[in-house]
């Protein structure tokens, strides 16, 4: 379940734009739309999705509803050539898809005896997933074809992951039903209004944004820089490879440091890939700054979400992790996307189709250094209750 969860984003993720932009003929900034409609719909959709998994329906039912309709509307997607559609149905399939990852782990907690003992295990195979599709598709689908020619297949793949998932979706056992608990979102916005937890959310809503200029800007930066289409899924998923490792350690690293010293580090890793791509004198070099993902994201988003719950009671749990997700995967992904869906725009020559990617990467290298300066003047860690 996990991998094939996995599977579905990391098909169309790291070449969505380079397909809008190459393929379909959008401009940077309705690439930029584009890509931040399914965060539009992550605020909206986890909420309505909590309110019926596990209390009107089971959340494997719910999940097979979701991938089932997922599926359908990719595979639609893939027939679509016009911005307004596009636009519209990205957006409905946001909708399906973004409870998903809560429900997957819904299931997944169902079905495991041990959570803290083997959750961790479970949830890898979706890093996996995501890193075989990088491969079989990313470079061996495409190789030996022209360049484009199999890029739109990634559409397809992803759409039938989804329906594949939805299919063994029917043989999980199902939670009970009529057990969940609503949150208790009076005291988890008094949890908020505390001035760290408040600044906390903004710095993940900001490092968020900036966290999206890579997943935008990535793909037509290496097509632009003559790097192999078939190269281009791989090569970014260094990046997953990272991610596994430094999540691996980051408990060793967390026992002997603060959560501000790690958010720190997260978002100077952040800033320094950014202007590693600026400068980038070759690929070897990019590839290097694309090894720093697993840094930019479990120092800072994982190293955020801990803080969170160790100021959370069980009445807050769930409402502060789905308010801090909405920071980070809904609002933070949607200004970040948007922003550098117009960056990109501006910065394109008219005549020549090419982008000034040096000026487009010290966009956000400029907004983590102040994200970086305001984190250590301003954020004040104190010690969770003792539990």
């Amino acid at each position: 379940m996990m991998f094939l969860q996995y599977v579905v984003p990391g098909a169309t993720t790291p070449i969505l734009s380079l397909y809008l932009k190459d393929h379909l003929g959008f401009s940077a900034s309705q690439a930029g739309v584009i890509m931040a409609m399914p965060a539009a719909a992550a605020i909206i959709a986890p909420l309505l999705a909590s309110r019926l998994a596990d209390r009107w329906i089971s959340a494997s039912r719910m999940l097979l509803l979701c991938h089932l309709s997922a599926g359908l509307l990719m595979l639609a997607l893939y027939q679509v050539r016009t911005f307004p559609v596009f636009v519209a149905l990205f957006f409905v399939w946001g909708m399906c898809f973004a409870p998903t990852f809560g429900l997957t782990n819904a299931v997944a907690l169902h079905h495991t005896a041990d959570a803290r003992r083997d959750f961790g295990g479970i949830r890898l195979w979706g890093t996996m997933g995501w890193l075989a599709v990088a491969w079989a598709f990313g470079y061996f689908w495409m190789r030996g074809a022209p360049a484009g020619v199999r890029l739109p297949h990634a559409l397809p793949v992803s759409g039938l992951a989804s329906l594949v998932l939805a299919a063994f979706a029917l043989t999980l056992r199902d939670s009970p039903v009529g057990t969940g608990t609503a949150a208790d979102y009076g005291k988890v916005l008094r949890l908020f209004l505390r001035p760290e937890m408040f600044l906390l959310c903004v710095l993940n809503l900001l490092n968020g944004a900036c966290h999206q200029f890579y997943y935008f800007g990535m793909s037509p930066y290496l097509s632009q820089t003559r790097f192999p289409d078939r190269f281009i899924m791989p090569g970014m998923s260094i990046g997953q490879l990272s991610e596994v490792l430094v999540l691996g350690l980051l408990g060793w690293f967390l026992a002997r440091m603060s959560m501000k010293t790690a958010m720190f580090i997260g978002v100077l890793a952040q800033g320094l890939r950014m202007v590693l791509f600026a400068f980038a004198p070759n690929h070897a070099t990019v590839l290097g700054g694309i090894a720093l993902h697993g840094f930019c994201y479990a120092f800072f988003f994982t190293a955020a979400y801990l803080y969170v719950e160790s100021h959370s009671t069980r009445d807050t749990r769930a409402g502060a992790q789905q308010v801090l997700t909405i920071m980070i995967s809904g609002a933070g992904t949607l200004a970040g996307f948007l922003a550098a869906g117009w960056t990109a725009q501006y910065l394109t020559h008219s005549s020549t189709g090419l982008t000034d990617y040096r000026a487009f990467w010290l966009v956000p290298a400029g907004l983590c250094a102040v994200i970086c300066v305001w984190l250590l003047l301003g954020f004040h860690e104190r010690p969770g209750p003792e539990k």
